[in-house]
């Protein structure tokens, strides 16, 4: 077990928030369509379970293909690159990155940009997503976490990547990877209509794993993911002593649907844990594909939490749920 370590990138002490870019129309416009594509291709997926148009085919690609970005996102874009919890090797590293860029969730640059700030400044004035600043009234906090869940994505972000994110910008892989994001989302919604089309040799069939396998299996990420930035911030409980000020919570639903992202008080209390979960019922699958991954030695350097780390930083009495 290795004892945890603080990122000097997400020290508040050291860092500065530059000021945001001006407004992109075009930025604007892409945002919504990454945001809105997928939740019309969920209205779509309803009105086929309406009219019993479902198959087993379609979820079944949907739920491989969830399974496979949602890691790539969590093991990938979050715990290797963004808190450098483990190291990979480069065939692995790559593909982790790459099944994350099928979310629809951005480059892996600036979503791990984005994400060191969230930690360096959480629920505190630098903080791109908090729900907690909008403030104290009943629209305030509605308005808080609308802009949590999903209305930060269409703030531009501040131009000081060198700053959070020196580390990847000189990982020629990951640059690469980022620059092709346009290609990855063609590749997201491609591979699942082939996959439909080639179990039933059905247009039909082509269509049900592109709404399924391609829109809602994005769709369904994206609000987990946007979840666990607003949802647990504002209710669930915190065993773990966190900075002052930060209001990382668990919300075992999420724990499940977002990879184990959902247990996201240990997650702030101790960033660089390769391990989010703990305890009875603290199911990380994320963790435990890593776990395998180490075993296999395709990475390595895992930090993994000490029970003694862990000890040290669980409160006498958590906060309950709304507090």
């Amino acid at each position: 077990m290795q004892q945890q370590t603080m990122d000097p990138a997400l020290d508040p002490e050291v860092a500065a928030v530059a000021p945001p870019r001006p407004t992109s129309r075009v930025g604007t416009v892409v945002t919504a369509l990454v945001l809105f594509g997928p939740f019309a291709g969920a209205i779509l997926g309803a009105i086929f379970v309406a009219r019993r148009e479902t198959t087993v085919t379609s979820l079944a690609i949907a739920v491989v293909l969830y399974l496979l970005s949602g890691h790539g996102l969590s093991a990938g874009f979050h715990r290797m690159c963004t808190h450098r919890a483990f190291r990979a090797t480069r065939a692995t590293k790559i593909a982790l990155v790459l099944l994350g860029s099928l979310t629809f969730e951005g480059g892996v640059l600036g979503w791990a940009s984005n994400h060191r700030q969230h930690h360096a400044f959480t629920d505190l004035p630098g903080d791109p997503h908090s729900p907690h600043l909008a403030g104290s009234s009943i629209g305030a906090q509605l308005r808080g976490a609308v802009h949590a869940h999903a209305g930060w994505l269409f703030v531009p972000p501040p131009q000081d990547a060198e700053r959070w994110i020196p580390d990847l910008l000189a990982d020629h892989d990951l640059v690469v990877l980022d620059r092709l994001f346009p290609l990855w989302c063609g590749v997201s919604l491609a591979v699942p209509t082939l996959l439909g089309f080639a179990f039933t040799g059905t247009g039909s069939g082509a269509l049900g794993g592109f709404i399924w396998g391609g829109l809602v299996r994005v769709f369904v990420l994206q609000q987990a993911t946007f979840a666990v930035n607003s949802a647990c911030h504002l209710f669930g409980r915190s065993p773990f002593r966190t900075r002052k000020g930060d209001q990382a919570r668990n919300l075992p639903l999420l724990g499940i649907v977002a990879m184990g992202e959902g247990w996201h008080n240990l997650h702030h209390a101790m960033p660089r844990s390769v391990r989010c979960g703990v305890g009875h019922g603290g199911w990380d699958s994320t963790a435990r594909l890593v776990w395998l991954l180490e075993r296999a030695g395709m990475v390595k350097d895992v930090h993994w939490p000490d029970a003694q780390t862990l000890a040290a930083r669980r409160r006498e009495r958590p906060l309950p749920p709304n507090s």
